[in-house]
């Protein structure tokens, strides 16, 4: 029997992170699919880029907290 509600909310938060993760992955891939990138369009890119590496360390992370 689960005593608090921990591990559902640790579920969800990784279901919200693995979303996050793939709409991540489609923007990043949206803007290298252009032959030509603007300075603003690298900007972005190098941001999405940290932002997508961040997500998928806070989903490692808790897949190991909830097993």
């Amino acid at each position: 029997m689960e005593l608090t509600g921990e591990p559902k909310v640790q579920k969800n938060e990784l279901d919200q992170l693995q979303q996050q993760h793939r709409k991540l992955d489609a923007d990043v891939n949206s803007i290298t699919g252009n032959v030509y990138l603007t300075a603003q369009e690298q900007y972005d890119l190098a941001r999405l880029k940290k932002l997508k590496l961040a997500t998928k360390d806070r989903i490692s992370k808790l897949q190991l907290e909830v097993g």
